[in-house]
């Protein structure tokens, strides 16, 4: 591809494919991350070229170079190439390391530096999410990746949506909430900061606790228009599972107001305040996090959370595009354990009164259920081989077979004791589901016997478990 020579597959994403490559001639330099549109001419490509050229900054990739590749068929698929990470998706290093609190913090500061970068230079990343992350090996120093769907000012509207583009399990309340009153209009939504803050508040919330937050039930004022007063927040975020300073900056994350949301600018310096109220060596000049112990499988085993959320109410929009077809065919007509329903704002007073005399604690969750596809050029070594074989854990009031060796389902499968609906679907998609696992490249969503009603949405008072 022009002066490059493609070495090894690295992924493939929505829009383009990633390889590694090194420049003809010069196989001695660093390789690079060649990213190669899937569809001809694709006009996200330029967007993303002119956003990486405006950005130098030590946690995004550097750009070096662009062009097209011309296809046999004659079709020009335009390239980028950028800095080559060897790095970790975030998830996927949650679920192999123990970061304690303060090493959350550490990584979600630097997360939170990159966006105040951006936003002072009136750009946006739009999709902003744990697999966008990633943490390299060397040193632990976290990249954003994937600006395909950035914007800039002066930028090309390129797509007719209403919504920008995105993932669904990471858009604000207000993007979700225009959908509603504007539905039979040609308004388009205007993403602003505070959608990469409320983005990162999720990203933090699934490494925290492996569970993503949902939205509550919409409501409607007295003249009719739509409003949220809650948001469905996992129970492990109110537990000692999350130390008190990770868990008030997610809660004040994840405002369901945008203008009660932290900013940015605030957020960083409150992440390493907070790291550094919990470590003993705090960090100086944002250095980055240490390199933690690995986690063995049984440890893992020993860690696995609380039954998870109930669904996304907009789960239809994912499953719409093909993704969970499985799931629309009825293989699981169960629900999953709802989560607690409580205001981000209301649940930092609540959590007093929830578990008074709860033990702190900085040990947090490892996001275990959430992840993105590890690097496909990376050889694991024996502990990651060991933990991404583990059969999937059951969890508590896990439909079983009967005596017969039958789920309740012809099509559901049995699998260490339980039963479970199996589908063929990334690491990303899987984290939808909550109690998702990974094993054998598929995901496995345990089945729970009987119907649940929906949580209440109340934002009132101590959140209740349901």
């Amino acid at each position: 591809m022009g002066p490059w020579r493609v070495v090894d597959w690295a992924g493939r994403g929505v829009n383009g494919a990633v390889y590694r490559a090194v420049r003809i001639g010069q196989e001695h330099l660093p390789p690079v991350a060649l990213k190669v549109a899937v569809l001809p001419e694709d006009p996200r490509y330029g967007r993303e070229r002119e956003l990486l050229s405006r950005t130098l900054h030590p946690h995004i990739p550097r750009l070096v170079d662009h062009g097209h590749w011309v296809s046999p068929s004659g079709a020009r698929h335009p390239f980028v190439a950028m800095q080559w990470v060897d790095g970790v998706p975030l998830y996927e290093w949650g679920r192999m390391f123990r970061p304690s609190a303060a090493q959350q913090l550490r990584l979600l500061a630097q997360a939170a530096l990159t966006l105040q970068y951006l936003h002072a230079q009136g750009a946006l990343h739009r999709d902003f999410k744990g697999g966008n992350l990633l943490v390299r090996r060397s040193d632990s120093r976290l990249f954003l990746m994937d600006f395909g769907s950035g914007i800039y000012p002066e930028a090309d509207t390129l797509t007719p949506q209403q919504l920008p583009p995105g993932t669904p399990a990471y858009r604000s309340p207000e993007a979700w909430l225009f959908t509603l009153r504007f539905r039979h209009t040609s308004e388009r939504y205007r993403a602003g900061p505070a959608d990469d803050v409320f983005a990162l508040g999720v990203t933090a919330c699934v490494l925290a606790t492996g569970k993503y937050p949902e939205m509550g039930v919409p409501l409607r004022d007295e003249q009719g228009i739509p409003y949220l007063d809650s948001l469905m927040l996992p129970r492990a975020l109110f537990s000692a599972q999350v130390a008190p300073p990770l868990r008030e900056l997610i809660l004040r994350m994840l405002a369901i107001r945008p203008e009660e949301r932290i900013s940015g600018a605030e957020l960083a310096p409150a992440l390493e305040q907070a790291a550094d109220a919990l470590s003993p060596f705090p960090s100086r000049n944002h250095e980055p996090v240490p390199e933690p112990e690995p986690v063995r499988a049984e440890a893992l085993a020993a860690r696995r959370s609380a039954p998870g959320p109930a669904w996304w109410p907009w789960l239809a929009v994912v499953v719409a595009a093909g993704a969970l077809g499985l799931w629309v065919g009825g293989m699981m007509r169960e629900a999953l354990p709802p989560a607690r329903a409580v205001s981000p704002e209301a649940a930092q007073a609540a959590h007093s009164r929830a578990a008074p005399g709860a033990p702190e604690t900085e040990t947090a969750g490892l996001g275990e259920a959430a992840g993105s596809t590890s690097l496909e050029h990376a050889s694991p070594s024996g502990s990651e081989r060991a933990v991404a074989e583990s059969l999937p854990e059951l969890s508590e009031g896990q439909a079983q077979p009967d005596k017969k060796g039958r789920c309740p389902h012809p099509q559901q499968v049995v699998l260490n004791g339980g039963c479970w609906v199996r589908m063929k679907v990334s690491r990303e998609a899987c984290d939808v589901f909550g109690d998702g696992q990974m094993y054998q490249q598929a995901c496995y969503v345990p089945v729970f016997p009987g119907k649940r009603g929906r949580p209440s949405t109340s934002g009132e008072g101590r959140p209740r478990p349901q």
